[in-house]
């Protein structure tokens, strides 16, 4: 099977309206390649302004609107603008996602937790109670999610390194995941979590030189590319998928090969993260 096979496996995505936060770049920009092709409409939230607009032009979307999830107000602002322009899309997919940055934001968390769980969190719980229609949304999450958590951590904490602020904004946005899909608090929205397995993405661009050249080239030889490992999200978009659905690749560990949709394992469910 081929890429181009399997997503014309999915069924039509014709007159969908996706709206796509975070689609610059790596995963995500090979996702808006593929709904473009498949005649997919996409709404664009984005922080860097030139390279979306760009991309507007040249696949035709249906909107850009800025968007920097490490900000409540921007947060708020594109909400505002997304909800007064667009009414009737069906899907968000939540890809914004950093790695390694040690900055503090306004609200005091460190980017990383900020931006992949706090800001996160802060958009879906925001939008909605303002959403009249049925909407699914598609979360991005990694495979570092199942590195366990047995308490609560201190989320402002500025000591815990790169990779541990990283699995805990993974963790605890899995967690929320875990909780709306099982509680759904409310009814016309439902919630779908996937992981992309190890690829070679722009996610890896905080670290030095020398851990990026390992990256890259250790990601292309031994896993997939960015191109099918978007096929996740992809998978979660289409009508295959429903409310609770965990979305994995199907190879060794989960870290490669064509979508598998599965339940979130009972030994990654966290609920007691928001006890």
């Amino acid at each position: 099977m081929n890429i181009g096979k399997y997503i014309e496996n999915l069924g039509s995505f014709e007159n969908k309206k996706i709206v796509l936060l975070g689609g610059t770049t790596g995963i995500g920009l090979c996702l808006l390649k593929h709904l473009i092709n498949i005649h997919a409409q996409v709404i664009l939230l984005a922080i860097e302004d030139d390279i979306a607009s760009k991309l507007k032009e040249e696949y035709h979307l249906l909107d850009v609107i800025h968007y920097d999830q490490s900000s409540y107000e921007s947060i708020d602002k594109a909400i505002n603008e997304l909800l007064s322009k667009h009414k009737d899309f069906d899907t968000i997919v939540m890809n914004v996602g950093v790695l390694n940055q040690t900055r503090i934001l306004d609200n005091g968390y460190p980017a990383t937790i900020g931006i992949n769980y706090v800001g996160a969190r802060y958009f879906i719980d925001t939008i909605s109670p303002r959403l009249s229609q049925n909407v699914r949304f598609v979360i991005a999450g990694s495979f570092a999610a199942m590195f366990s958590y047995n308490k609560k951590l201190d989320l402002k904490s500025p000591k815990r390194k790169a990779l541990k602020q990283y699995n805990a904004s993974k963790a605890y946005m899995e967690a929320y995941f875990y909780k709306l899909s099982t509680e759904r608090p409310y009814p016309n929205i439902e919630y779908v979590l996937t992981e992309p397995g190890l690829t070679n993405t722009a996610i890896i661009s905080g670290f030095n030189k020398v851990v990026r050249f390992l990256g890259k080239y250790f990601l292309k030889w031994f896993f997939h590319s960015p191109s099918k490992a978007s096929l996740c999200l992809l998978t979660g978009i289409s009508s295959k998928a429903k409310n609770g659905d965990f979305i994995t690749p199907r190879g060794l560990f989960h870290l490669s090969g064509y979508p598998k949709i599965r339940k979130l394992p009972s030994s990654r469910r966290k609920p007691y993260l928001f006890k």
